[in-house]
């Protein structure tokens, strides 16, 4: 499963909406409605260990996983030394990570491409994407 910052993963882009990506992805095994965001529904896909948060509008807009075979630019980064994957996978970035200590996690997170990095033990556990912001109030969806 190859993540595309800005743009998604795979051949499920931001923007696309529920019913696209279930066509893609088949029915999933969970579907919760966000208790902090009226309106907003997340579908859970067992088996790819993903999570999906989809907007009132029904559009795609975050991405979060525990799928061990996640990439970025061929690279596996799941279990990894987080500094190792920071530097080996995602050094092109050049990102200026923010990072927070939930003491019993912590999160990475690099704020131009709304990616996180959870880290765990010293190893990457969780990946969170999510589609940037044109402004306050506008996504930056792709085309």
């Amino acid at each position: 499963m190859e993540i595309k910052p800005r743009i998604g993963f795979d051949n499920i882009k931001f923007g696309m909406y529920r019913k696209e990506i279930i066509e893609i992805l088949g029915e999933p095994d969970q579907i919760i409605e966000d208790a902090y965001d009226d309106g907003e529904y997340i579908l859970i896909w067992n088996k790819l260990k993903i999570s999906l948060t989809f907007q009132s509008n029904d559009r795609f807009t975050f991405y979060s996983s525990k799928n061990r075979d996640l990439k970025f630019n061929g690279k596996t980064f799941m279990d990894l030394e987080i500094e190792k994957a920071k530097s080996k996978v995602f050094g092109e970035l050049k990102a200026d990570w923010v990072i927070e200590d939930y003491e019993t996690f912590k999160t990475h997170f690099y704020e131009d491409i709304w990616l996180t990095l959870h880290c765990e033990y010293g190893n990457v556990s969780n990946f969170e994407l999510g589609v940037p912001f044109k402004n306050e109030t506008e996504f930056d969806f792709p085309e």
